[in-house]
């Protein structure tokens, strides 16, 4: 694959807010609780594949485990 789609599908699938996703956004709502996991993972993967092919991307959004 071409290293300009690579990096153009990076830039346009990550977001830096899922990287923040924790357990107690999907608390009570259950049937959320797997999507919220995939996008969190996801973004977090094109983040550090971002960073490896130097990717300027916004630096992800830290989690919250204020209980």
């Amino acid at each position: 694959m071409n290293k300009l789609i690579v990096k153009e599908l990076i830039k346009g699938r990550y977001n830096l807010r899922y990287c923040s996703y924790t357990e107690m956004r999907s608390q009570g709502n259950y049937t959320d609780v797997f999507q919220d996991g995939c996008e969190c993972g996801e973004s977090q993967v094109l983040y550090e594949i971002g960073c490896l092919l130097g990717i300027d991307l916004e630096e992800p959004e830290e989690q919250d485990f204020d209980y």
